[in-house]
């Protein structure tokens, strides 16, 4: 009966030595593959940093091109106003140019209407 239990015995124990050795071969798998996915997810992390910083960067350089266009912008506004004053006061100029050619040309016929009665006996 003992040689039975024995044998018995080693027969369980070989089973369990064998599970155990399974076990540790699927551990060993699984850590692998823990270990794998852990590496791939250090990588996505390292992509989603980078994606974030690159949006980041990307998000203050239009800021900047915006605000670039913007003073742009109010300094052609601006150009604008001052020439449209400058044609507003060239046209004045030309009035009075106009205005001052006509004072001249009536004082200069006066003159000569003058010249011609005092010469005239």
């Amino acid at each position: 009966v003992q040689v039975q239990d024995t044998a018995a015995l080693q027969a369980e124990l070989a089973r369990a030595q064998q599970e155990k050795a399974t076990r540790e071969e699927k551990i060993a798998a699984y850590e692998e593959e823990r270990q794998q996915l852990h590496g791939e997810l250090r990588k996505l992390q390292g992509s989603q940093d980078q994606s974030r910083h690159q949006a980041h960067s990307l998000q203050q350089r239009l800021q900047q091109l915006s605000s670039r266009a913007q003073r742009w912008q109010q300094l052609h506004q601006d150009n604008e106003r001052a020439l449209a004053m400058q044609e507003e006061e060239l046209v004045v100029c030309k009035v009075g140019l106009s205005f001052l050619k006509a004072e001249l040309s009536k004082a200069m016929e006066q003159i000569q209407d003058r010249n011609r009665h005092h010469r005239s006996p």
